[in-house]
Parts: structure tokens; sequence; C-alpha cells
């Protein structure tokens, strides 16, 4: 699918740059447990009309980046991965009601889920097929770097 994304080193090219590959095919992660981050949360609406989180998940296969889209549908029949997404990034405890879903800390959130492949239009593609519980402590919040105040990229 077109939200399927495979990071590898990427070169910067001119306007005028030639390009010698020919299209290539994606290559999917093995089916399997990943360690993920939350690269982004788009609120949106389902097409059924009903309020749905677009998450942007970065898939950490290998040391590489593998980018996929999940979709949280905010109805009653969805509470359940609702609920296994939050236990999963360490903001919801296991058996306790989450009183308010805390949207503002889902960018930059970590955890783990388990990925399938699936057929979609004769074509192999990755699935989300469930987040994972926290085992131990709670993944690390992603957190931007920060510079002392005296160090300018610039002369004052």
């Amino acid at each position: 699918m077109a939200d399927e994304i495979k990071n590898t080193e990427n070169q910067e090219l001119d306007w005028d740059s030639p390009i010698s590959k020919d299209a290539g095919e994606f290559e999917i992660p093995p089916i399997g447990e990943y360690t993920f981050t939350v690269a982004n949360l788009e609120k949106t609406m389902s097409k059924s009309g009903n309020k749905m989180a677009d998450l942007t998940i970065s898939l950490d296969v290998n040391g590489q980046a593998y980018v996929r889209h999940d979709y949280l549908v905010l109805t009653s029949n969805m509470a359940w991965k609702l609920a296994s997404f939050f236990e999963c990034i360490g903001l919801k405890e296991k058996g306790q009601e989450l009183t308010h879903m805390p949207w503002d800390k889902v960018p930059g959130a970590r955890g783990r889920c388990k990925i399938i492949h699936e057929d979609y239009n004769g074509r192999p593609t990755v699935r989300i097929d469930r987040y994972l519980p926290l085992t131990g402590s709670a993944p690390a919040q992603a957190t931007a770097a920060t510079a002392p105040a005296n160090d300018m990229p610039f002369e004052v």
C-alpha cells in the first residue's frame, strides 16, 4: 500500500539529478514483534463518520524505520483496541479505568506491537495485529533535545 515506507540512507537529489533506479518493490518486515514510536497522530473521521485517530507508527526493524499507519476508531466496540494501545505505550494501567484518553502524550510514545502479513490487491502488506502489554517499566517517551541557553547556532 502507499502508506508503507522503508527508510534507508537518504541522499538529497538536485532538481536535475538523473534517476537510474526502476520502481522497486517494498520489502516488508517478517511477521513478529517490534518496538515502535508514534511518529504522528492525526485526529480525523472514519468513512462511517466516527472519530478516528490516524497513527503514523515507525517500527524499528533491525535498526531501519518502517512506517505504517494504524487507525483507532473511537467507538464502544473498539474500546478494547484503544485500551490495548494506551496500555502498550504506558498511559493506562491494566484493570484501571482511563478517565480520559491523553492524546497529547501519544506523539513520540514508544511501545511494542505484533505485525502480520495480509494480502491487499494480490500483494502482501503489513498490518499491526495487536499492541503488546508493557513488561517491566514503561517505554521511554521521546523528548526533544535541548541546548543550553548560551549555545546559539549564530552570534548575537
